[in-house]
């Protein structure tokens, strides 16, 4: 992007949205952090054009830094905006508890307010599939580096370097291990670990609290880890 000159001609596809969305509800509870809005333009103006209950709910630090906030103005007194800077935060547990029953929450930021708007809802009782969401990924909570895989029963260790995913180092070297939306979400890469030495830094939104905690799995598609982890990847080479 940044070799670009003005005149440079480029290709472009055409935009995807990874959010699922029920457009037959009555009501719904939008909710962006940061940049995270992006999204949450295109889905708020087609929900107002169906004339659906619609309330914005939008987390910045400051209206200053508020990316869309001009176009998300037409929604009016549906778009509560949240800035830190003057001491607001939206309260997860209050804006969920007096939803309709039938409501779809939508959600789109990083990874710890997702965390705590999944935690609110299974709190409030509501159907965990009534609320979708798209993450853009998360720095964790540990540094970003190196560290070593060690594949149970094999002897073979893998070093997973800093700008790496541990899914991509285990596919490269030839283990085969399955996966899909690759954002930590789905769960289809998600393999047993076998021993911990180290800390395991769990990136992704598939796993409850309890699980990360409980180290028994895995997602390396985002995840990481401090030191070395053995894991099972199940995966077996063709017989000859």
């Amino acid at each position: 992007m940044w070799s670009l000159r003005p005149g440079a001609r480029i290709e472009v596809s055409s935009p995807a949205s990874l959010l699922e969305i029920d457009w037959s509800r009555t009501s719904y509870c939008l909710i962006a952090g940061g940049i995270g809005t992006t999204p949450i333009v295109g889905i708020s103006s087609a929900l107002m054009r169906r004339n659906a209950e619609v309330e914005l709910h939008y987390a910045v630090t400051s209206r200053h830094d508020a990316a869309f906030l001009d176009e998300l103005s037409v929604l009016g007194d549906c778009l509560i905006v949240h800035a830190s800077d003057e001491g607001k935060r939206i309260d997860l547990d209050e804006t969920f508890g007096r939803l309709p029953p039938d409501a779809l929450a939508i959600i789109c930021g990083p990874m710890r307010l997702l965390e705590a708007a999944r935690r609110s809802w299974a709190s409030a009782g509501r159907m965990p599939a009534d609320l979708r969401y798209e993450t853009f990924g998360s720095s964790g909570l540990l540094p970003t580096e190196s560290f070593r895989v060690r594949i149970d029963n094999s002897g073979r260790e893998i070093v997973v370097p800093e700008n790496k995913s541990m899914l991509d180092a285990l596919n490269d070297a030839g283990l085969e291990v399955m996966s899909d939306c690759q954002r930590g979400e789905c769960g289809v890469c998600a393999i047993d670990v076998i021993a911990v030495d180290g800390q395991i830094d769990h990136r992704d939104v598939f796993f409850s609290d309890h699980q990360k905690k409980a180290n028994g799995k895995i997602c390396p598609c985002v995840s990481r880890a401090v030191g070395a982890i053995t894991v099972n990847t199940l995966y077996q080479s063709d017989a000859r």
